[in-house]
């Protein structure tokens, strides 16, 4: 038996762990891609949301945004910014130049100011230039898509060399079709948007073939070719630079002509942002722009988008999440690189080519030893569960080694010792809960007997009013019904409040406040009550500060004080002290009067006990305060009792003082 134990063992240990080596091997190298593709995608997705709340709280303040771009990339390794309805930056204002237009046949972009973005058509590097020829009072020429009142070019140009092509509107000539002697031509473009109108252009043509575009005369390059930049920008007039118009075009492409009025560039040296200078980031800006402008798509507006891309090798993730601002169509648009993951899949496929051959080799030595090491205790352990399993616990396991298999033997001796204990704990509990069923009996013995007296009394004055007995005693009978029900009243809210303390469930919320500021109120309006039996009231109330919930010592101490004016004889006696004890207060309330019986003394904690039970009755009395009372102080871990004195009976409780 011993060998087939080892046999099955080694072979068992052996399978597995080639089957943990494959399966680590498989999903590090074929699933954990994916995987982490999967959940990145999640996490910037949620990461998104939490940066669309913080950036609607901060919608004005730019500085605020820039910083959230910030700390975005710096916890996600992620670029992201906002767009407008129109796909361009949301948060920059650094960037850009005023543009005065002169007469076009759009009359919403006639003779106006127009402030186009130029992050767009200009390279970071490039506006940092000296030599850069876009400066104000030049006149330029502008090729855009008209979105309402605004547009965004895809093509600026320098006029006296800026014109249409063939198609009439998608671009500025080639650079190299000039002159090569024309030296600093100067005009700039929107590649991904300039590609779009061409396309969406050559398909209007398409569509209408009655609407064919001109061809471009070119006549005054040729006169122009002989001059520089700098006399062309002077001495070219609106009709000699003038593009031509084509016959019919779409009304999303507008052609302007106009003066630059200002120029906005970023400063490096005052940290623009950074945005800027990540081309390839601003490259998928710029698609996600061309495709919003010409290539609209039905579900952007519904939902976050994600995309992916590659460029040199390396995967990308882009995510575009519409949003709302102000009443106006927004966009979060991040990118992510998967970079990270492809290079440790790839380092992990080398690195577990040596690994295989290792482990296969440990995982041999490890399972034979550990086949023998294990087999002998086991047998061993054999032996005596079957006892166990016959509850007969009288033997323990031998094993003494100090691996899992000794700790496995303590666990099983411990399992015996626990279960022969539980056993008789069972016992127990049995027994409590029988005595707990004798305890729910009586009460609920005690509530019928309380309940029972006031419900005879009602029936009986019920009669009375219905058989019209006694009429002029009519008013007497209703005030008896009325004190009945308020004494059933009183009954079922004490007995509603000890069920809640005798929960377990009740949190007792405590607070410092001083005991004897507290007693003095508790007594003024009890001093009456005791003036009408001339019992008098004595305070010796020291100022203590206490830690309990002040509410619930107010009822026990009006309980108790009430119960010794209750049952103080005519002119005695009832003294309220506080002590000191200590960390503790010790709080009493003694009366004279005759003592408790001993045998009364322990019971009369209990619910509905009453020391002279007609006479309590007759007080409209629960028998419920003590019972109470002794809860709210076990709540509080307070020590509490009561005891006879030579001249009557003392209530004591302590309170722990505050520090």
């Amino acid at each position: 038996m011993r060998s087939k134990i080892v046999f099955k063992l080694f072979t068992l240990t052996t399978l597995l762990c080639v089957f943990i080596l494959t399966t680590v091997f498989i999903g590090q190298t074929f699933f954990f891609k994916q995987y982490y593709a999967h959940q990145k995608v999640n996490d910037i997705q949620a990461a998104m949301d939490r940066y669309a709340d913080e950036y609607m709280q901060n919608k004005e303040n730019k500085y605020v945004q820039q910083k959230l771009e910030q700390d975005f990339y710096q916890e996600h390794n992620t670029w992201i910014t906002t767009l407008d309805q129109n796909g361009n930056l949301k948060n920059v204002d650094d960037f850009y130049l005023e543009f005065q237009s002169e007469r076009t046949k759009d009359e919403a972009f006639a003779d106006k100011t127009i402030r186009i973005p130029l992050h767009y058509l200009l390279d970071f590097e490039d506006a940092l230039a000296d030599d850069l020829l876009l400066k104000p009072d030049v006149r330029i020429g502008i090729y855009g898509i008209k979105r309402g009142s605004t547009v965004v070019p895809y093509v600026i140009g320098h006029l006296g060399i800026f014109v249409p092509n063939t198609l009439g509107t998608i671009g500025a000539l080639d650079p190299y079709e000039l002159e090569q002697e024309q030296e600093n031509v100067a005009y700039w473009e929107n590649k991904q948007l300039k590609k779009a109108a061409g396309e969406y252009l050559s398909k209007w043509i398409e569509q209408n073939p009655s609407g064919q575009l001109q061809e471009t005369d070119r006549s005054f390059l040729k006169e122009s070719s002989s001059q520089s930049p700098a006399d062309i920008r002077e001495e070219s007039t609106l009709e000699q630079v003038k593009p031509v118009e084509p016959a019919s075009s779409p009304q999303d492409i507008v052609q302007l002509i106009g003066t630059v009025t200002a120029v906005q560039l970023p400063n490096r040296g005052e940290g623009s942002n950074a945005i800027y200078t990540n081309t390839l980031f601003m490259d998928k800006i710029k698609d996600f722009q061309a495709s919003l402008l010409l290539k609209p798509n039905p579900t952007m507006d519904q939902s976050i988008q994600v995309e992916d891309d590659e460029q040199n090798n390396i995967q990308y993730k882009i995510l575009i999440k519409p949003l709302s601002i102000d009443g106006q169509k927004s966009y979060l648009i991040a990118m992510t690189s998967l970079q990270p993951v492809d290079e440790a899949v790839q380092m992990v496929k080398e690195y577990y080519v040596y690994l295989i051959v290792f482990v296969m080799l440990l995982v041999l030595l490890a399972s034979f030893y550990y086949s023998k090491k294990i087999a002998s205790p086991l047998l061993k352990m054999n032996q005596t569960t079957k006892k166990m399993a016959n509850l007969d616990f009288s033997e323990s396991v031998t094993v003494k080694s100090r691996d899992e298999l000794g700790t496995l033997s303590e666990n099983i001796n411990i399992l015996s010792n626990t279960l022969h204990k539980h056993i008789k704990q069972l016992q127990q509990d049995i027994e409590k809960e029988k005595q707990l069923e004798n305890t729910r009996r009586e009460f609920i013995s005690g509530v019928s007997h309380e309940l029972k007296t006031p419900l005879s009394i009602m029936k009986s004055t019920i009669s009375i009013l219905q058989d019209d007995v006694a009429k002029h005693k009519r008013g007497y009978y209703f005030q008896a019904l009325e004190k009945e029900v308020d004494k059933m009243d009183r009954l079922i809210a004490d007995m509603l409040e000890l069920a809640k303390y005798e929960s377990g469930t009740y949190q007792m919320q405590v607070e410092p406040f001083y005991i004897d500021e507290m007693i003095e109120r508790v007594c003024a309006p009890l001093i009456l009550e005791a003036s009408k039996k001339q019992v008098t009231i004595r305070l010796e109330l020291p100022p203590f500060e206490v830690i309990a919930n002040e509410h619930r010592i107010e009822q026990v101490i009006t309980n108790f004080l009430t119960n010794a004016i209750r049952h103080t004889p005519e002119a005695g006696v009832v003294t309220i002290s506080v002590k000191d004890e200590e960390n503790q207060v010790k709080v009493c309330v003694e009366n004279t009067g005759e003592p408790i019986l001993m045998e009364r003394l322990e019971k009369i904690w209990d619910r509905f006990y009453r020391g002279d039970t007609s006479r309590e009755r007759s007080k409209g009395e629960t028998g419920l305060g003590l019972a109470i009372s002794r809860n709210i102080l076990e709540l509080h871990g307070s020590k509490y009792g009561v005891e006879n004195t030579e001249t009557g009976v003392l209530f004591y409780f302590y309170l722990r003082k505050n520090k």
